[in-house]
C-alpha cells in the first residue's frame, strides 16, 4: 500500500472502518498473504457486504463494500470517501447536481455531505445504467437520508440506445474489445434533458461516462450560460484531451486537465458565469471566446 493511501484511510475518523479498509487494501496490494487478510475480514462480512462508516466533510456517512465487487467498491471508497478525486470547490454551492456515471452513489454522498448545512439542499439526479449498481446507490441514499432521482440511462451527445458491456462494477463500458460478462442496451440522454427544465441558478456536473465526455459536453457547452462547474474522468485522454480542450477554449470556459491516484486522468471546467464563484479555478487556463 502506498503511504499516502494508508494515511488517508486513517483519516476517516472511524478506527474500526479504517482497519477494515486497510485489510481490504492489503488484500489487493499483498496478494501473497490474501488468505490472511480475508480471514481477518470474514467476521466483518454481513449479507455479503462490509459496512464502512466514515467522516465526509461535515458528517459521518455509511457505505457498503460488496464482497463480489470488492475491488471496484474499494476503489470508489478510496476516491470519494477517503479522498476527493474530483477536487470539489467549497465556494461553489449548486442548486442542481448531475452525477453522470453514478455507480454506487459515492459522488452524490460527498456533495450531499458538503451541502448538509445548506438551508436549501441541491436537487440530485444520478445517471447509472447498470441495474445492480443503481440498486446499491439507492441503499446508500436511503441509509444516509439523501433524496435523489436515479435514472437508469447514460449520458451522451444524442438520443439513442447503445450496447453497454458489463464487467466489474466500475469497469463496464461501451468497448466490446475488453472481455465482458454480459451486454445490456441502455438509453442515452443528453445533459440538456436534465438541465433545460430546471430553474437552478448554479449547476454541478460530474461525468464518469466511459468515453462519452466530449459528446455529452459538445451538446451542452455552446448553449449553457448559467454558472456551471464540471468535474469528470477523461477516458482515452491522449486522443480526447485536445478535443475537450478545444471545446472549452472555443466557448470561453476555464478548464484544467490533471492526473490523480491510479493514473486516472481527470478534468475540471467552469462556464464564464461560474468562474467568479470558483477561487480554485483562478490559476487554470482561461481562454477568450473564439470567433
Amino acid at each position: 500500500m502506498a503511504f499516502d493511501n494508508v494515511r488517508s484511510i486513517l483519516s476517516i475518523q472511524s478506527p474500526l472502518s479504517s482497519f477494515k479498509l486497510l485489510c481490504v487494501a492489503a488484500n489487493f496490494s499483498r496478494p501473497k498473504f490474501r488468505f490472511v487478510w480475508q480471514s481477518i475480514l470474514r467476521p466483518f462480512i454481513s449479507n455479503g457486504e462490509i459496512n464502512i462508516r466514515y467522516w465526509c466533510v461535515k458528517r459521518y456517512q455509511t457505505m457498503f463494500l460488496r464482497v463480489p465487487e470488492l475491488e471496484s467498491d474499494y476503489m470508489s471508497a478510496l476516491e470519494l470517501c477517503v479522498n476527493d478525486v474530483y477536487r470539489l470547490d467549497d465556494s461553489f454551492h449548486p442548486d442542481l447536481v448531475i452525477d453522470g456515471g453514478g455507480n454506487i452513489g459515492m459522488f452524490t454522498l460527498r456533495v450531499a455531505a458538503r451541502e448538509s448545512s445548506s438551508e436549501r439542499p441541491p436537487k440530485f439526479v444520478i445517471y447509472e445504467p447498470v441495474p445492480h449498481n443503481s440498486e446499491q446507490c439507492r441503499r446508500h441514499l436511503k441509509i444516509n437520508n439523501i433524496e435523489a432521482e436515479i435514472v437508469n440511462a447514460c449520458l451522451g451527445g444524442s438520443h439513442q440506445s447503445i450496447p453497454f458491456y458489463c464487467r466489474q462494477a466500475n469497469r463496464s463500458s461501451f468497448d466490446p474489445s475488453i472481455p465482458y460478462d454480459r451486454v445490456i442496451d441502455v438509453p442515452v440522454h443528453i445533459l440538456r434533458d436534465a438541465i433545460d427544465q430546471s430553474p437552478a441558478e448554479r449547476i454541478l456536473i460530474k461525468l464518469d461516462i466511459e468515453g462519452m465526455e466530449v459528446e455529452a459536453l459538445t451538446a451542452l457547452v455552446p448553449y449553457e450560460t448559467r454558472p456551471v462547474y464540471v468535474v469528470g474522468e477523461l477516458h482515452e485522454a491522449s486522443e480526447k484531451g485536445p478535443q475537450i480542450a478545444r471545446l472549452f477554449i472555443n466557448h470561453g470556459w476555464t478548464f484544467e486537465i490533471d492526473s490523480h491516484v491510479h493514473a486516472e486522468t481527470t478534468f475540471r471546467a467552469c462556464s464564464p458565469a461560474a468562474l467568479p464563484l470558483l477561487p480554485s479555478m483562478a490559476s487554470a487556463q482561461s481562454m477568450p471566446t473564439a470567433n
